[in-house]
């Protein structure tokens, strides 16, 4: 059984682009190689990922992400089995004010998180939308 977790987060103030596109390009390696799955945005100095995968292994990287000093104030809104993935991969995007996620990709990610239960796929829906700038 696979298990997701999802969650909201607050940047670092002192992170910039560069320090950004490090940390995707770590988390893209080091997901797919774990067989999680799932997305990772960044938009207006937060965070908002998704991660899905065997459940000891996404505990264990959910324990680390709150340890990681690149952002704080981590709001934890999805913490579930789920039954069948929602995602073929793992997508990170970086989206900035001038590169707002088109609606072809919100609504990409929107069809992904219809596995989870009705409260939390509303939750995550919200914060796509948000991202999106809609």
């Amino acid at each position: 059984m696979r298990y997701a977790i999802s969650y909201v987060s607050t940047a670092n103030p002192n992170l910039n682009e560069e320090d950004i596109a490090d940390l995707f390009e770590q988390v893209n390696k080091f997901n797919n190689s774990h067989d999680i799955t799932g997305v990772l945005l960044y938009a207006e100095t937060n965070f908002f990922q998704l991660v899905e995968g065997e459940k000891e292994v996404v505990k264990s990287l959910y324990s680390q992400i709150e340890k990681d000093s690149r952002h704080n104030n981590i709001i934890k809104f999805v913490d579930r089995p789920v039954d069948k993935p929602a995602f073929d991969g793992y997508i990170s995007r970086f989206v900035t004010d001038t590169s707002k996620l088109d609606s072809s990709n919100l609504d990409t990610y929107q069809r992904h998180v219809e596995v989870l239960g009705p409260a939390e796929r509303k939750a995550v829906e919200r914060v796509l939308q948000s991202i999106a700038g809609e």
